[in-house]
């Protein structure tokens, strides 16, 4: 990714979760910021004045503040589009337009840039769907799901991570790619849209062919598995222990294990669908008075699917997780989950999300405006001047 040039006009989590991972490899983000910052600096909690929101989403970028608002502050723009090989952001639809940032136009100045665009529900549907923001809770409600997270007899829940957010900015890092495969092989650039309902669409997978080719419709089910037995989390002394039996011969390893009696009608996974109950139970009693991390180790050993259920602190301390530890000006190391992947590419060394406009200088320079920052300034290039 080494001198691939990104500039990054979104803010909040998936167009930032996005670019830093494309940042994470080696490409270059410019990480432009309105005056008033990225919402996630407002995020709470705060360690030193920082926010630990902010912090997840933004190594390895430089960050400029402008006001799109102003002439002076497009004129800026206009110089870090010349610059940028791909665009990223995700403003509601129309208001790059209204910003100067159009594609038509765009594309007719730059023919090769590969725009990026991240919407709540697209941009050509109903206008009373396409005009409303893009938040991971509503996308989780109006992406199905929440219908099917949380207990059967509970309310519709949201996962506890921002998973709509997350799964469209890893999208969006596949539309990136794509647009510069095709600029490489066909020439020219393209926008692409990333519609989040539909990449909440695409993920329910097998539970939306279920539905649109069995008719069925999928429900909460707690931590079981529609169509696996045994295939959840069971308590054990200390804790809870997820168990998850992908074929009958995990299932006869198990048994195995747990010294659980070899009953006919459980021999396959269509009959112990039959009799879910009565095989969770049996499972469920041999471990309930069992240390965790003992069953863990006996049932990997024994080659049956398992794992403790961690909190974050036992995740980010667990020896198979990478850590990385960029410097803050503010806070020093940081430390905070390494790239989801490692390449050729990838860095080696990390910087720390941006303060905001901390690279106000250095930027200017690298497009030509070192010796127009006082004019564009006093103009509110970057807000209302002193």
């Amino acid at each position: 990714m080494n001198g691939l040039r990104i500039l990054d006009l979104s803010r909040v989590l998936a167009g930032p979760w996005a670019t830093m991972q494309l940042a994470d490899q080696g490409a270059k983000v410019i990480k432009v910021e309105p005056p008033s910052g990225d919402e996630t600096r407002g995020y709470g909690p705060f360690v030193g004045g920082e926010s630990t929101y902010f912090l997840c989403a933004n190594r390895n970028k430089q960050s400029i503040v402008l006001d799109l608002k102003s002439a002076a502050g497009q004129e800026v723009l206009r110089e870090l589009l010349a610059w940028a090989d791909v665009v990223v952001e995700n403003f509601r639809p129309g208001v790059a337009a209204r910003l100067g940032l159009g594609w038509a136009q765009l594309h007719r100045q730059h023919p090769d840039l590969v725009y990026v665009a991240i919407h709540g529900f697209g941009d050509e549907a109903d206008s009373e769907w396409t005009s409303r923001p893009g938040y991971d809770l509503v996308l989780q409600a109006s992406g199905g799901a929440a219908s099917l997270t949380g207990s059967p007899d509970g309310p519709p829940t949201k996962s506890g991570t921002s998973v709509a957010d997350l799964l469209t900015g890893l999208y969006a890092v596949q539309a990136v790619l794509l647009g510069l495969l095709h600029r490489e092989r066909d020439g020219g650039g393209q926008k692409i849209v990333v519609n989040m309902l539909q990449v909440q669409a695409t993920a329910l997978a097998y539970h939306a062919t279920r539905c649109s080719v069995a008719g069925q419709v999928g429900m909460r089910r707690g931590n079981t598995h529609a169509g696996l037995v045994p295939y959840r989390f069971y308590e054990c002394a200390d804790g809870w222990l997820a168990v998850g039996c992908g074929n009958d011969g995990m299932w006869q390893r198990l048994r195995r294990t747990l010294s659980i009696e070899d009953r006919p009608e459980w021999k396959t996974n269509a009959q112990r669908l039959v009799h879910r109950d009565a095989v969770d139970t049996a499972v469920q009693e041999a471990l309930r008075g069992a240390e965790v991390v003992v069953m863990d180790k006996i049932l990997a050993d024994a080659g049956v699917p398992a794992g403790p259920v961690h909190t974050v602190d036992q995740v980010i301390a667990h020896p198979v997780v990478e850590m990385v530890s960029p410097v803050h000006p503010v806070l020093g190391p940081t430390p905070m989950p390494g790239p989801g992947v490692k390449t050729a590419t990838t860095l080696d060394t990390h910087t720390a999300p941006p303060g905001l406009g901390a690279h106000q200088a250095e930027v200017l320079a690298s497009i030509g405006l070192a010796d127009q920052t006082s004019r564009l300034a006093s103009e509110g290039a970057f807000g209302q001047p002193k």
